[in-house]
């Protein structure tokens, strides 16, 4: 008790044990320095690497430390490829810290740290791995209990393609209970955009595989200015053996600003096996849009197989459907897929279906389309589909053909062949719309240029039917063109071109030359005229801007030439005029006033919607009539200057009329005037006026 009481006992203990802990700290210093010699560590690298036929190289500046365990650090550390000086995988610092029995016993790698890897990892097509002799098993003392990665840099390739892994990161925790956990995480470039990802599990090593009951993943990035998060969840298998990996139960979230896209996939496995991907189904639902345009759909995969250079999926169904404020579209495209990569996609048994009817209101659907046929995919750029069946419930056939150029609008090529085509589910839309009537899709961003040759045996639109329609279809963001238009017309043929522009507003130019057409049916629907009637041709060349027919037909502007036969001008009985000499009397039967005619021509210059004729002539058995004047087709009123002649008798005098007013009813009168022309007193006038109607009368009173 007076010892330990005693000042000097003290500071003989505390003398000695310094003594003592310096003794035993310089003996693990020279042990950890005598352990982590450069020859031993390269001894213990190249006994790792024996039957491998690769080579090991690091710095010889070793950094060694012992606390908390014994640690060195190698620099500038790399691997070869087997049998070859070629680099396979480059380490910037890679720090080993061994447990302290390794300095006695076996090594038992506590921690390793590895920083700055830099490598690739491909499978061969015999499903070797190019590193798997690295990662072989090992006994259980010399297997790391935990290992840390920190910003690498890993390629995987797969199936030809590289995929870069930047900023890798790898944490995998020392095993309990059988269990690993570990993260993951790296950022990945997609189409130049950075997409950040981690995830985290379970891995557990069971014999020859490597089994992770459960992995979670998570990326971020943005593509094109847009958000982008995935999610993913699964379990895992490698068999080291067999080279085979798959994933059980995998599913996908996918959730982009883009549209408020929403997409979510499962496949019940999916198994990689010597350079090549099978699955047993693929289903897939996706919905996008905002308000006024919603997309939604689903993607069913049956069987698929993914090879190195060729691909097969013995079914694919792909269902869509579209909304917007006033319509919905549903669409179909189902048939067994083959790709190869020396031809590329081609589905030779393709089913295609189509649909869209109105929501706010009852209407006939429209785009109804059930097609079957065949569908080839060099690349994006260049595709061609062959497809036939029915549209609109009629027969019909689409051969359709497009081929891009980098840097360069694409160009869409088609044969179009209709039985029939309506119009008429499709009229009201169009009159409706406020905006421009320019078909919006044309003017979309990388749309391409659309080239088609058309032949539809009928098309019927609101009081209009074409027969045997030929013609060549030219659209673009600029115009549409219908070049060398033929088409059976109100009982005649018509040849010419159409041309919408897209400018504000829109404008067209119609050029036709119509040959033993119904002459009134044409001009009704064309101008809004309908006092000429009979068979005959027509010259038609008119250019006009507008949204509606009222506007269109205030900027008229062209050319019109008529030749007709045995037809009639509504609106007025000449014949009753010179029979009764009464201008105010159309017709002693009470019907329809009518002129009726062997033979009519006319040659007009329109201008802002006023059609100016000079030199009309009508010619009937008794009757030879000229006019000139003009008609607003707009106000669908007239203005005619008329001058009758008797057919018979060249030299008797002409009688001068005045018609004015509507065109469907118009005020006649006697052009006094003109009548005494050159005449000096009333009676001299009356006298000519009372001889030339008596004249008149006396020709068409009957012998």
């Amino acid at each position: 008790m007076n010892r330990l009481q005693s000042g000097k006992f003290w500071l003989k203990f505390v003398f000695f044990s310094t003594l003592v802990s310096l003794l035993v700290l310089a003996g693990l210093y020279a042990s950890v320095y005598h352990f982590f010699t450069a020859e031993r560590i390269q001894r213990f690298a190249d006994s790792a690497l024996q039957d491998t036929r690769r080579t090991i190289r690091f710095d010889q500046d070793i950094k060694r430390i012992w606390f908390p365990r014994p640690t060195f650090t190698l620099k500038n550390l790399t691997v070869s490829q087997p049998g070859s000086s070629q680099t396979a995988i480059e380490v910037k610092e890679t720090r080993i810290g061994l447990a302290w029995e390794s300095l006695w016993q076996q090594p038992v790698i506590e921690k390793w740290v590895l920083v700055g890897v830099n490598t690739s990892l491909e499978q061969s097509a015999n499903g070797q791995w190019n590193l798997q002799d690295l990662w072989r098993k090992e006994s259980p003392a010399a297997r790391p209990r935990r290992v840390i990665v920190e910003d690498s840099h890993l390629r995987l390739r797969l199936l030809q393609d590289e995929y870069r892994i930047e900023q890798f990161g790898l944490h995998i925790d020392a095993p309990e209970k059988g269990s690993r956990r570990f993260e993951i995480s790296g950022v990945s470039d997609y189409q130049g955009s950075p997409l950040k990802w981690h995830g985290a599990g379970f891995l557990n090593p069971v014999g020859s595989s490597w089994k992770i009951p459960v992995i979670h993943l998570e990326a971020e990035g943005r593509l094109k200015d847009e958000t982008v998060k995935i999610m993913a969840d699964s379990a895992l298998e490698w068999q080291t053996k067999t080279n085979i990996i798959q994933a059980v139960g995998l599913s996908l979230q996918t959730d982009s600003s883009y549209q408020n896209l929403h997409l979510s996939t499962q496949i019940p496995r999916l198994v990689l096996r010597n350079n090549a991907v099978s699955i047993n189904s693929l289903s897939s639902a996706f919905t996008a849009g905002e308000k006024g345009n919603q997309w939604d759909g689903s993607v069913i995969v049956d069987k698929a197989s993914l090879y190195t250079t060729i691909a097969a999926l013995d079914g694919v169904e792909i269902k869509a459907s579209h909304r917007s404020d006033t319509m919905q579209t549903h669409f179909t495209a189902q048939g067994p897929l083959v790709w190869r990569q020396s031809t590329g996609l081609q589905a030779d048994n393709l089913q295609f279906t189509s649909l869209q009817d109105s929501i706010a209101q009852s209407s006939q659907p429209r785009f109804i389309s059930a097609l079957s046929g065949s569908f080839v995919m060099q690349d994006w750029n260049n595709w061609q589909a062959k497809l036939s069946g029915s549209f609109d419930r009629q027969p019909a056939a689409f051969n359709i053909k497009y081929a891009a150029q980098a840097g360069k609008a694409g160009r869409l090529e088609a044969g179009i062949g209709l039985r029939r085509l309506s119009l008429d589910s499709y009229w009201k839309d169009i009159q409706q719309r406020s905006d421009s009537i320019y078909p919006k899709f044309l003017t979309s961003k990388g749309m391409p240029e659309i080239a088609a040759q058309l032949k539809i045996d009928q098309i019927q639109a609101p009081g209009l039917q074409l027969d045997n329609v030929e013609t060549g279809l030219i659209a673009n963001c600029q115009h549409i063109l219908l070049s060398n238009f033929k088409a059976g017309l109100y009982g005649g043929h018509t040849e010419g071109g159409v041309s919408m522009t897209n400018t504000t507003p829109v404008s067209y130019r119609l050029q036709q030359n119509a040959q033993g057409v119904q002459i009134r049916p044409l001009l009704e629907d064309l101008f809004g005229f309908r006092s000429i009637s009979g068979s005959g041709n027509a010259v038609i060349d008119v250019a006009t801007k507008g949204s509606d027919r009222k506007s269109l037909t205030e900027a008229l502007t062209g050319t019109l030439g008529i030749n007709v036969v045995n037809g009639a001008w509504h609106g007025i009985d000449i014949d009753n005029i010179l029979q009764s000499g009464n201008v105010g009397k159309q017709s002693q039967s009470g019907q329809t006033a009518q002129t009726p005619f062997q033979r009519f021509a006319l040659n007009s210059l329109i201008e802002n919607g006023v059609s100016y004729h000079l030199n009309t002539e009508l010619l009937s058995p008794s009757l030879r009539v000229t006019s000139q004047g003009y008609t607003d087709l707009n106000k669908q009123t007239l203005e005619e200057e008329l001058m009758i002649y008797d057919a018979r008798n060249p030299k008797a005098k002409p009688v001068p009329l005045k018609i004015s007013g509507a065109v469907s009813n118009p005020s006649v009168t006697l052009d006094y005037q003109r009548l005494t022309d050159g005449l000096n007193t009333r009676k001299e006038r009356r006298k000519a006026l009372e001889d030339t109607l008596r004249e008149q009368w006396q020709r068409l009173m009957p012998d």
